[in-house]
């Protein structure tokens, strides 16, 4: 089974992704607190004891999909879902958006074409080959290669897949080792992976642009 998605203009993934980035912040406002970020923070090494440590841009960005999408209360909630349940979208592409964000998971894949005229990227998932996703992304298909590794979370909506707002690229060669790790990380958890990911993308990832 392939996700396959028909190529939509770029107006209609602008819209989509404004409309993200307005209820992302939403989200944040609504439940994003010290406690979480703290949290956040110190799984991902990027600071302690209400301190942030960030060495590049990105770091930030990072920071908060950590917080929207791994942290969880006692409930087993992350700050997505409750914001699905207890507030609701305000209009038809919230809510889409609202239900896309509930399901999406990081995954791990590999760049199968580059259609950079689409702005759009073919992947295949490292994890379930038979799974395809092609995203799109203006500045991502015009940085990315094909047979690099990324991992990242996908928003599939009925019309069009964008990531979340964060990816990490590494070269071909560590395709083995992130595939054993992401093995590995089965039974500790989507959280204790997310951070491992970001940390190894410290250390090997590749630099590139999306939006």
């Amino acid at each position: 089974m392939a996700w396959l998605f028909k190529p939509q203009t770029i107006k209609e993934y602008q819209r989509y992704r404004k409309a993200g980035r307005s209820l992302n912040q939403k989200i944040i406002d609504a439940y994003i607190n010290g406690g979480i970020l703290e949290k956040s923070a110190t799984m991902l090494r990027l600071g302690q004891n209400g301190q942030l440590i960030l060495d590049r841009e990105d770091d930030l960005s990072v920071l908060m999909d950590f917080a929207l999408y791994e942290i969880r209360n006692e409930e087993w909630k992350n700050s997505v879902e409750r914001y699905a349940r207890e507030k609701g979208a305000v209009n038809a592409i919230e809510r889409e958006l609202l239900g896309a964000m509930v399901k999406a998971r990081t995954r791990l894949f590999k760049v199968n074409r580059v259609l950079r005229e689409k702005r759009q990227i073919m992947l295949v998932d490292l994890i379930n080959p038979e799974l395809m996703v092609i995203l799109t992304d203006i500045n991502f298909s015009q940085t990315l290669r094909e047979k690099l590794i990324v991992f990242l979370r996908p928003v599939c909506v009925a019309k069009i897949t964008m990531t979340s707002g964060v990816a990490f690229v590494f070269p071909t060669a560590l395709e083995q080792e992130l595939v054993r790790r992401w093995k590995g990380f089965e039974r500790k958890g989507d959280a204790q992976r997310y951070a491992w990911f970001f940390r190894k993308s410290k250390q090997s990832g590749l630099k590139t642009v999306y939006a």
